[in-house]
């Protein structure tokens, strides 16, 4: 109800030509799958918003397994302008963001 209430927020905020959730990269989810495992693979995570055309929104994408969700990070530091050579476990960088 909470996602759902902000993202609703900043559609409707009014930004240059678009929404303030055009501009926005917003991540919801877990850095863990299963608590009793701790473990972090086969995360569900929801990527919202345009980025500022960075995202291409509106599909379900499944990447390989044993893809750290730090790769998803270098993905959108890229986007934004800020790109990093590495961060915490990431192979690399999703581009297909």
């Amino acid at each position: 109800e909470q996602l759902a209430y902000l993202l609703e927020k900043l559609d409707l905020t009014r930004e240059g030509d678009g929404s303030l959730l055009d501009r926005c990269m917003i991540v919801y989810g877990s850095g863990i799958g299963d608590g009793d495992r701790h473990n972090h693979d086969d995360l569900p995570i929801l990527v919202a918003g345009g980025g500022g055309g960075v995202l291409k929104p509106g599909r379900h994408v499944v990447h390989e397994k044993n893809t750290p969700l730090t790769n998803l990070y270098l993905g959108m530091l890229d986007g934004l302008g800020c790109p990093a050579p590495k961060l915490g476990d990431s192979t690399g960088r999703l581009t297909e963001i």
